[in-house]
């Protein structure tokens, strides 16, 4: 999953490692039927069938979380009306476990299920679903069919096959991975898809939409791009072009990789006068991916932010974890998840990559990647930078680790970068971390999960000591990281120069303040010689402005307010210091501020620049 906060970005994975089309007749089949025909209350009905049943009860369950999330998302909280009834279309007795649970009495006498489900794009409930896992009825319009907030399982029977009937409007194309078994039939208004288990069913999003799809082949790849664009602003075959090109670019960095026949990319773009989400993203699958963005951007910032960082970051998880994954991710658990130490495999190499093919295959300029990767080094010191990753991955949905979730995309991608760098050195430049992750795929694959204690020793095992000693010191250990000493070892060095920028935030757009656990508004220790010049102290709590109370719901058009300031103006402001309320002013200075920034070193000596050749270019 990538994430991006009011288009900063700031920082699903698999649910099925088996996702096999065939169904398995050993298990009865599970026939499930969504209704969005009619919508009633913006709500859609739902119609489980699951069989006969030989237990006196059974529990029926909708997911807490699902993969690629890191966080509850409790989609039980929006389902309704919930129903069992007998062969005779009596009601049996149902009662409600929790949010996610429900259990059905006599279940033995059970025809069906019958609950309705409402969406998650328009509540007004606080719930917490990442937008681009959500759910959206729009009747008539779209549809955005995330399975796990439609459709539940069996306590015990996750492994029993489905059948999912749609029934839509005729003027809504279906978008999916799974096998639509209805889909060269006369009936346009009933779509049939089967699915071997229930994570097939979690890992196979379908969007509802007219028809705006544009679809290629890249070597072998079968690729499809569907929009929704509310306002008809925005074409599917506008970003063909762009896409193929990112595409082919990731496929020829993957050569020699299982990768896989298909990847649909599902595109909802909001209107941003409707919904007034502060974040989106996309959410990877197997085959496919769901992105929600902006309608309001133009193409040309779509192109670069939504498709060659965003949907190519979600590609690139067919290595990992689709091929390389533990037991933890292979038999998730919805409703009582156990979380993997290796975050910074799944989402940091992932991220990794993401920029590293670019400048492999000529998209970007070596600098411009070094740029980026400087970049995550700055973002990565906000959060706690001497805590071991793989302890932080184990305790994600744990408040205490939670908030440093976002740091997988940036000290998890600088991880897979230094062990890139140790692995090319230690091998005279032939073998990297890309021949590492085709090492793993082969050993493990699709159907072979590793433990996940034991997969850190054995990538020790299958390359050399200096990995191990970075993995005891800087991901199991809590020990940051001195990255100037990998960049060293690629003629990169560190330069700093002095650069205008505004009071509150420097001139590459990150700023001099952040919050705390409490919520307050605070400076850095990073700053500028305004507000040096105003008195101000790493630490101090941000008050007031020139006279208006801070908040952090209205911190957003203060900082636009002072990014106006001009010579003449007089400026004001309140913190509080170690208790105590302080009023600091004096008149408009042009702030600056010291950059520390990563450039090529002309003067790098042949090693260098050769270990640098074969870490970038090979």
């Amino acid at each position: 999953m990538k994430k991006l906060i009011l288009g900063m970005a700031t920082l699903a994975f698999i649910a099925s490692c088996s996702s096999t089309k065939n169904l398995n007749n050993s298990t009865s089949l599970i026939e499930t039927t969504i209704d969005l025909e009619n919508v009633i209350d913006d709500k859609v009905t739902v119609e489980v069938n699951p069989q006969k049943i030989k237990q006196a009860t059974i529990t029926y369950q909708i997911p807490a979380i699902v993969p690629g999330t890191y966080k509850m998302s409790n989609y039980g909280q929006f389902i309704s009306n919930f129903k069992a009834f007998d062969y005779k279309g009596n009601e049996l007795v149902v009662k409600k476990l929790d949010t996610n649970s429900w259990q059905i009495e006599n279940a033995s006498q059970m025809d069906k299920l019958s609950y309705q489900v409402d969406d998650t794009f328009d509540s007004e409930v606080k719930h917490g679903i990442y937008v681009m896992a959500g759910t959206n009825i729009e009747e008539g319009k779209n549809f955005i069919l995330n399975l796990p907030g439609f459709i539940g399982y069996f306590k015990g029977k996750k492994e029993s096959p489905y059948s999912i009937k749609v029934q839509h409007p005729e003027n809504l194309i279906e978008t999916t991975s799974l096998i639509n078994k209805n889909k060269n039939n006369a009936n346009k208004t009933e779509d049939v898809f089967h699915a071997a288990r229930y994570d097939e069913i979690s890992d196979s999003p379908i969007m509802y939409a007219p028809a705006n799809t544009i679809s290629f082949n890249v070597d072998g790849i079968d690729v499809s791009l569907v929009i929704y664009s509310p306002n008809g602003v925005h074409k599917a075959e506008d970003f063909k072009a762009p896409l193929q090109k990112m595409m082919q670019a990731q496929s020829n960095f993957l050569k020699g990789f299982d990768t896989t026949k298909e990847y649909n990319i599902l595109v909802y773009l909001f209107d941003d006068k409707t919904y007034k989400f502060d974040i989106y993203g996309a959410l990877e699958h197997n085959t496919s991916t769901t992105v929600v963005y902006p309608e309001s951007l133009p193409k040309e910032q779509l192109v670069d932010n939504m498709i060659n960082h965003v949907v190519s970051h979600e590609f690139f998880h067919i290595v990992t974890p689709l091929s390389v994954h533990s037991e933890e991710i292979h038999n998730f658990n919805f409703n009582q998840p156990n979380m993997s130490k290796h975050l910074w495999m799944y989402e940091g190499i992932t991220e990794y990559f993401a920029h590293l093919f670019q400048v492999n295959q000529g998209l970007i300029s070596e600098q411009e990647f070094i740029n980026n990767m400087n970049g995550k080094i700055a973002t990565s010191k906000r959060f706690k930078d001497d805590m071991s990753f793989t302890e932080m991955s184990k305790n994600i949905l744990d408040e205490k680790y939670a908030p440093n979730y976002s740091n997988v995309y940036m000290k998890g991608a600088l991880i897979g970068m230094c062990i890139d760098i140790i692995l090319r050195e230690e091998s005279n430049g032939t073998y990297g971390l890309r021949n590492l992750m085709k090492d793993l795929s082969n050993k493990y694959g699709k159907n072979k999960p590793f433990k996940d204690d034991e997969i850190i020793d054995e990538i020790i095992k299958m390359t050399n000591p200096k990995v191990g000693e970075f993995f005891a010191t800087h991901v199991q250990g809590a020990t940051p990281i001195a990255y100037s000493k990998y960049f060293n070892k690629v003629g990169v060095k560190n330069q700093t120069t002095t650069e205008n920028s505004t009071y509150f935030i420097d001139k590459k757009g990150r700023p001099f303040i952040s919050v705390n656990k409490d919520k307050k508004i605070f400076f850095t220790k990073k700053t500028n010689s305004g507000l040096t010049n105003l008195g101000v102290k790493a630490g101090d709590i941000l008050e007031s402005v020139n006279g208006e109370k801070v908040s952090l719901e209205n911190i957003r058009p203060i900082i636009g307010k002072t990014m106006q300031w001009k010579t003449g103006d007089t400026i004001s402001l309140e913190v509080t210091r170690d208790g105590k309320i302080l009023k600091l002013g004096g008149n408009y200075v042009q702030p600056t501020s010291e950059a520390t920034s990563l450039t090529i070193d002309n003067a790098a000596n042949e090693t260098q620049n050769k270990l640098r050749n074969s870490w970038l270019k090979s």
